[in-house]
Parts: structure tokens; sequence; C-alpha cells
């Protein structure tokens, strides 16, 4: 067995990681790398061959979740190459793709490659040629996100993707890996939070406390957050007293009515209390102007509206990464939306933390080492670990496991 990180051994993003065998040969995530400022993503230049050029040779593409730099460059892939992700995350990057599309905006490449996707159960193994993926279910700020056990030639590899124990699922995680995963010969892990030390890490529990009281303060309350942080929105709708309006715009809606039919029986994920704004329904705008409302909103046309219309003696929930408003990256329309009205932040990471990254390591007990990536500095990891084998790989560098 030998793996090959293309991309995403010192930086954030871009994730690419290659896994072979003798006679096969997968892939794990296939992303675009992180936007810089105004959300411009650098032109791609990974070419890969067998896969984004020449003759296609590779067996399978696995996906952990739905987060651009993990998945953004999917509709480069050769279509004869089968696709593998979760169910749910399938559904919910078709309706991000249709709803571009409608924008405008060309995605039928993506969009074939999503209606062929093939789809996982948690913890059911997939045979692929002479190696054979195991997905795990696990908590990130993308929903319906996994972890892979990945087994060939007598090795066992466990590939974090992106997670976090301190998200409303994050519990689960090391009981998930005692029972499923046990000991492994390698653990290629993510390291994002090791360089974002001064990142205040709350659970989503905490950030619910905090948003049940900013409604205690304000009877008219905005949240600015990503329309696929699905947990976020949950434990910030089910923070919201009754009587109050929660409200979004159509995407947002199609998007919860995605994980309500797929997980309404969870009660998390029951948004039947959460309606998409129409400012002809006189009752419901009467109601949002006498009782307050909670509005989920993005840096768009409906968004500005909304503030516009209601946002005098509003509070704005900044629910997204404080990168964004950085000199470094800003994203000029998130800062626009913002400049001049009130705000606080409630946000946390979708990362794991180090602790976190600790108790993972210690549970599955790599046998031959660790291998970190997403991180920008990976280097943090011997520090982490002293003692342990940690391998620092070169993108593109190749590794006999």
């Amino acid at each position: 067995m030998r793996i090959q990180i293309h991309r995403g051994t010192h930086q954030i993003g871009g994730s690419v990681t290659e896994i072979t065998s003798d006679d096969t040969r997968v892939f794990i995530d296939f992303g675009s790398e992180l936007p810089g400022a105004d959300g411009v993503v650098k032109p791609e230049t990974l070419s890969v061959p067998g896969v984004t050029e020449g003759e296609p040779r590779c067996d399978a593409v696995f996906f952990t979740h739905t987060h651009g730099d993990h998945i953004g460059q999917l509709d480069r892939i050769h279509p004869s190459i089968p696709l593998y992700m979760g169910a749910t995350a399938r559904e919910l990057c078709l309706c991000l793709n249709r709803y571009l599309a409608d924008k405008g905006i060309d995605r039928a490449a993506a969009l074939a490659a999503l209606e062929r996707a093939n789809t996982f159960t948690p913890a059911h193994p997939i045979t692929v040629g002479s190696i054979r993926v195991t997905p795990f279910l696990i908590d990130h700020s993308a929903f319906d996100a996994y972890m892979f056990l990945i087994e060939a030639d007598g090795k066992r590899v466990l590939h974090t993707g992106d997670f976090r124990g301190h998200g409303f699922r994050g519990k689960a995680l090391i009981p998930m890996l005692e029972k499923y995963v046990g000991q492994v010969d390698w653990l290629v892990c993510e390291g994002t939070m090791l360089s974002r030390s001064a990142e205040q890490v709350k659970t989503e529990h905490e950030l619910q406390r905090d948003e049940r009281d900013l409604m205690k303060q304000y009877k008219r309350v905005f949240v600015l957050c990503s329309s696929m942080n699905i947990d976020r929105i949950a434990g910030f709708a089910h923070a919201v007293p009754d009587g109050r309006a929660i409200i979004c715009d159509d995407f947002q809606r199609k998007v919860l009515d995605v994980v309500q039919t797929r997980h309404g029986q969870v009660p998390l994920y029951d948004f039947s209390r959460v309606k998409s704004y129409d400012r002809t329904d006189a009752v419901l705008n009467r109601q949002m102007m006498d009782d307050g409302f909670l509005c989920f909103i993005r840096a768009n046309h409906f968004g500005e509206k909304m503030l516009d219309y209601y946002g005098d003696d509003a509070v704005i929930a900044y629910s997204m990464w404080d990168g964004y408003l950085s000199e470094e990256l800003e994203n000029k329309k998130l800062t626009a939306l913002l400049k001049s009205r009130n705000w606080v932040k409630l946000h946390t990471s979708g990362h794991a933390t180090p602790d976190t990254i600790k108790a993972v390591c210690e549970t599955v007990r790599p046998r031959c080492g660790v291998i970190p990536m997403h991180s920008e500095c990976p280097e943090a990891f011997k520090e982490l670990f002293p003692g342990k084998n940690v391998i620092l790989l070169k993108d593109g560098e190749l590794l006999e496991l």
C-alpha cells in the first residue's frame, strides 16, 4: 500500500490524497484551493494523470464531505471513474449546484458528476479491487461528513478528513473509533487548528445558549452563516422562543427540506418552524414586527433587503470564520453587509482542537506513524506527539506504507 498526497501537506484546503495497492488506485477527496480575498479562487493548476487527464486509470474517488476544498474539483474527474459520497451529502450538493445553475453559473459538469455518484452507508465497507474502504460518520461543520478506514495489503489506514469533537454529535467520536476502528497502522490526520491557536473554540451547545441569551436582549436577530452549516442553523433555530418567527430565503428552505426529509426523525433536524419569507404574507410580517424573529441570511440580495427593512433595533450574529473579515482575506461582501450595523460574533470552528486530535491518536494507536495534512504547520504534530513517528510529506511525495 502506498500514499501520495497530491495537495494538502502544508496547506488548508485543496485536499487530494491517493492511496494505491499493486492493482488498485483510489483517491480521497478532490478539492479546490480555498478562495482568497472577495471569494476569488486561484485558477486550478493540479493535474493528475489518469484522473483529470489522459486515459482514465483510477478505480474510485471517495469524498469525505461537501466543502469545496474537498469536493470542488469533482467536475474535472474523468466521467468513467466511480465516485462515492454520503447520500445526504450528495443531495445537498445537487441542491446547491442546481441553485447556482439557475443563477446562470455553469454547473453542468458538476451536476453530471453528482447525478452519477454512488452513495454509501456509514460503517458499511466498499471493496474496490484489492482496497476496502469503510466510511464512518463524524461531526463537522459540513453535514454528513466521514472518516475513512482504508485496508489493503495487510495494512489499515485511518484518513480523518475534517472532524471535530465539540459539535452536537462530537461525543460519539471516540466511542465510535473504539468500537468500529480500533488500532490502525497509519493515521492520516487533519490539523487545521494547529495554526489557529488563538481562535476561541466553543461547543455548539454553548453557542446555542449564547444565541438564546441574545434573543433575550433583541427581538430581531439576524444570523449570518453558511447555508450548509446545518448544525449551526439547527442549534440556533431550536433556541428561538415560541411565538417568534424563524425566517430564511427560498434556497435555504430547500436545503433544510433535504435534511428534514432524510433526518427529520431526529428532533434537532426538525425544521418545521423555519419559514421561507414571503413579503405578501401580512400575518407573517405583522408577527415579525410585533413579536420579533430570527432570520438566517447570507451576503446576498435577500440579506441586504431584509436588513434594510427590518434592521432597526436588530443585531446580526456573525457565525462564520473570522478570517473573512481580516485585511489579508477580507470578503468585501461580508464586511459591507456588517458595516455600520450592530453585530456580534457567535461562531466556533468546524475542526478538531489539539486535544481532540490527541484523543483520536491515543484511541487508534497507529503502529507505524502519523501523516499530517490539511494544516499550515504540520510540524506541530511532532510537538503534539513527541516520540511518535510523524512523517512530514511534501505534496506529490510517494510513501510506501
